[in-house]
């Protein structure tokens, strides 16, 4: 990282940012990877610390870097765009070329309570199928995911393999279940020791915290699901929306 143009009408902080991106988009900065400190980046580049930290702050502002106080600047995780409705995690990964996975935690058949079986409109004797998964893009991990499903609406789901399949393809193909639309609930809230454990963070770190219920066109519900993001470096975007009043 030294190609810096001084004869160049591009501003030396403009070229730093520009070659940090370059970097990160060619994968040789992995999202979560520790970048150099503004004064490293000055020593080794021979700029002003100014410039190193104009630098960082453009990066940040992009959604490029994230920063933790007393452990450094960090590569941002993907930035979630265009959301409409929150579907298929792996449909919208492939959709940013990235890889997804899964790391499956629990896929059991539960007995649900009164209020879940309320929520998802079951009868008396019927269990929900209990989906937990770790949601990985490129191997680092981005969101915690608790799914409940109907166990009628899709038997034997629980001895299919997740870790790197769809769910919502799964249900379309196998079930004839297709997921339409979702209505979601969006909070910010504090990672738990399990969700900071399995997410990478301090206990009591920011998270975005996203829970739906998802359903056919035809208003059958197909699943209750939350979903657990890391808040550092992982951006929710929506898209343009009109606003009255």
């Amino acid at each position: 990282m030294d190609g810096l143009d001084r004869t160049s009408y591009i501003p030396l902080y403009r070229q730093l940012v520009n070659d940090l991106i370059r970097r990160m988009e060619s994968g040789e900065l992995q999202p979560g990877q520790r970048i150099p400190s503004e004064r490293e980046l000055a020593e080794r580049l021979k700029v002003s610390r100014i410039t190193a930290r104009q630098a960082l702050s453009h990066l940040e502002q992009l959604g490029r870097v994230y920063r933790e106080q007393g452990r450094g600047t960090f590569v941002a995780a993907p930035r979630l765009a265009r959301v409409k409705g929150f579907g298929s995690y792996t449909e919208y990964v492939m959709g940013l070329g990235l890889t997804p996975t899964s790391r499956v935690v629990k896929q059991e058949l539960e007995d649900p309570d009164e209020e879940l079986r309320d929520l998802l409109k079951l009868q008396s004797n019927e269990q929900v199928l209990h989906l937990v998964r770790v949601r990985l893009a490129n191997d680092v991990p981005l969101a915690l995911q608790s799914t409940y499903l109907p166990h009628s609406l899709c038997p034997g789901l629980e001895n299919e393999d997740l870790s790197s399949s769809s769910l919502f393809d799964i249900l379309r193909k196998k079930y004839s279940v297709y997921p339409t639309w979702t209505e979601p609930k969006v909070s910010a809230s504090a990672a738990s020791e399990m969700e900071a454990a399995v997410l990478g963070l301090e206990p009591g770190a920011p998270v975005l915290v996203v829970d739906a219920l998802t359903y056919t066109d035809a208003f059958q519900i197909v699943e209750r699901v939350r979903t657990v993001y890391r808040g550092a470096g992982f951006w929710l975007h929506l898209d343009r929306q009109r606003v009255s009043g």
